[in-house]
């Protein structure tokens, strides 16, 4: 059966795209499926940050699949043996409720896991799309996937620095323990490719003045969620050299442009600003970052699939590096708003200095980017202005932003 199903697949590559519905990772969905050959499968346990609406394009009727055996629900039985299932049973119940709400404007097709594989080809033989809702620490569905999928792109994490201060545990079981579970269906699916790991420009840690990192400098994390990210993006190179899986990885600076969860900076001071509500700036505001449009940033990391050589790490930067105070005032520029909305608060705790990056390397396989930073903002705003529908969804409605919100930075004294 299967083989009538795959025959013809040859010629095109199938991609298995790791944390497909977060910001990132679907502006790399929307690049690819431009192509008119490649066929993308997206895995995504649709976490806080996971967003259908983010793929809402290319979502319709029969290619959203949510295998109902998935690791947690097996782990029931485990807790229920040894009278310890009170906490996993919700834990299950907060997993489908968490679904249910994000998938309630779509229409999901619920499979059983032995019937995954099958399922995934068939939607492939007629589409060039399928959404798997599903988390990368269960081994039986990344071990499906990855029999039937050509290049892995891995973009599946907790990435944001303050939840990891508040709380590191997703931070750690996602970011190491996921990417291990990846490692493992690595090495046992020898049809795979590529592996391509996006890791961060915060492994390196702060970088000093007049530093820009190179791809052979020492990593030095200094939070929970760039320990976290190290820690994969180490796991990666071990998993190369101890057993010759084919693995690249990718340190890109600070991301933004559209798509962007409104907790982090530049989405949350536009977003504040278009509120007229307080933009919550850490410390004296001077802390500097190179600002890289997410567009830049995945054409960078499509070049390294094409180009890029096994077993090695490219830098991504833009060398647009900016004080935040700088960068809030502008986004006030735009818009036409007070520069009094800025309101300095509390530092965070371990807050690094300085990022910045030398992408020589990359730039050597013929890449640049192409927005400078000035251009990103305003194209930006301008999106953020226009999809009011889209962040006022998650500002308004989603327990998880309200609740951290509160935490974070309304509880935070001036």
């Amino acid at each position: 059966m299967l083989d009538s199903i795959t025959r013809g697949f040859k010629k095109a590559k199938t991609f298995l795209v790791t944390g497909g519905a977060g910001f990132m990772g679907s502006e790399f969905v929307r690049q690819k499926l431009k192509n008119l050959n490649d066929r993308i499968i997206v895995l995504d346990f649709l976490t806080y940050a996971g967003n259908l609406d983010n793929l809402k394009e290319f979502l319709n009727e029969e290619n959203i699949i949510f295998p109902l055996e998935q690791e947690a629900i097996l782990n029931v039985k485990r807790y229920w043996e040894n009278e310890n299932f009170s906490y996993e049973i919700e834990r299950i119940d907060y997993d489908f409720e968490r679904i249910r709400y994000k998938t309630k404007d779509y229409k999901v097709t619920l499979i059983r896991l032995n019937e995954l594989q099958e399922k995934v080809l068939e939607i492939l033989k007629k589409q060039k799309f399928v959404f798997v809702i599903g988390n990368i620490m269960d081994k039986k569905i990344t071990n499906i996937l990855f029999n039937i999928s050509d290049i892995i792109v891995h973009y599946a994490a907790e990435t944001h620095v303050d939840r990891s201060i508040i709380d590191a545990d997703s931070f750690i079981k996602t970011d190491i323990y996921g990417t291990y579970i990846l490692l493992e269906s690595l090495r046992k699916n020898k049809n795979v490719e590529k592996f391509i790991h996006v890791s961060t420009d915060e492994v390196y840690g702060p970088a000093p003045e007049g530093v820009s990192f190179k791809e052979t400098d020492p990593i030095n994390p200094k939070n929970p969620y760039s320990a976290s990210k190290a820690s994969a993006d180490r796991l990666c190179s071990a998993y190369h050299n101890t057993y010759g899986v084919p693995i690249i990885i990718v340190r890109p600076s600070n991301n933004y442009g559209p798509y962007q969860y409104p907790e982090k900076a530049i989405p949350l001071f536009i977003t504040n600003a278009l509120e007229d509500k307080p933009l919550p700036l850490y410390g004296d505001g001077k802390n500097v970052r190179d600002w890289l449009y997410v567009e830049d940033c995945c054409r960078a990391i499509d070049l390294v699939i094409e180009k890029g050589e096994i077993g090695e790490v490219y830098n991504i930067g833009a060398s647009q590096e900016i004080q935040n105070i700088k960068m809030a005032n502008k986004i006030l520029e735009i818009l036409n708003k007070p520069k009094d909305l800025i309101k300095f608060t509390k530092d965070r705790l371990g807050h690094d200095r300085r990022y910045s990056l030398n992408w020589n390397k990359i730039k050597g396989l013929g890449w640049k980017p192409e927005i400078d930073f000035e251009i990103g903002l305003e194209k930006t705003v301008k999106w953020y202005k226009e999809n009011q529908e889209w962040w006022r969804k998650i500002k308004e409605k989603s327990l998880e932003y309200k609740k951290f919100y509160q935490l974070y930075y309304n509880r935070r004294k001036e």
